[in-house]
């Protein structure tokens, strides 16, 4: 990451009024929970939203936003709660790289998550072609992907899923202060032991504006939100 957007998010990072680390990561809380049920009902049909406003991430989002030029992005880990910010690195294509002000690492690809790094047990490469069509067009059908992480040995080991994509309904909702409209698009895969399902906003230019995807057994589910395209 260049300084001058490192500096940028650990400014936005301080400037928040939600406690927060070095990492940039909002405590979880009520408030992140609240993000969360939001995020659920935006992506995931029969999801109920949230009643009450996710102060934390919302300070932190208007932040990122006001100190940070260029794409940003609002990731929350379900399974600890924690929401931390992202600032775009690089893009080639349909690929892009974001960091947050520690170094982790996360890339999209057409909105898909396709590797993670510096959490731990990351996702090391991800397959998504097939189901990116489908998602991003807002088409039901069927499709594979590949998600891969290291084992004991740090041997890559491929975790093949076949995937249904199914169509949910028109959404708008504010979410984080920030005003989002879309066709719900959910994605059910199984496979290798693994079921997972995933969620996304959609927009009619087929912009993932907001997902809830599955990055791994150790990371678990991840909302990720684009303040800034």
């Amino acid at each position: 990451m260049s300084r001058p957007l490192l500096t940028a998010l650990a400014a936005a990072v301080a400037l928040s009024a939600c406690a927060s680390d070095t990492a940039g990561v909002a405590q979880g809380g009520a408030s992140a929970s609240s993000t969360l049920k939001a995020g659920l009902a935006l992506v995931m049909p029969g999801s109920e939203a949230a009643q009450t406003a996710p102060q934390n991430p919302e300070a932190l989002a208007q932040a990122a936003l006001s100190s940070v030029k260029g794409p940003v992005m609002l990731a929350t880990f379900e399974a600890s709660g924690a929401t931390m910010v992202f600032g775009m690195v690089g893009e080639n294509g349909a690929m892009r790289s974001y960091n947050s002000p520690d170094q982790r690492g996360i890339v999209l690809r057409n909105g898909m998550l396709a590797a993670t790094r510096g959490f731990g047990e990351d996702l090391m490469s991800a397959d998504t072609e097939g189901v990116a069509k489908l998602v991003t067009s807002r088409s039901a059908g069927t499709a594979e992907r590949v998600q891969r992480y290291l084992d004991g040995d740090g041997t890559e080991r491929p975790v093949p899923m076949r995937c249904a994509v199914s169509i949910g309904q028109p959404v708008s909702q504010t979410l984080s202060g920030i005003a989002y409209s879309g066709m719900q698009v959910v994605e059910h895969c199984e496979g290798s032991g693994a079921v997972v399902d995933n969620g996304y906003l959609v927009s009619t230019k087929g912009r993932v504006l907001v997902s809830r995807q599955w990055a791994g057994p150790s990371l678990g589910y991840v909302m990720f939100q684009s303040l800034r395209d």
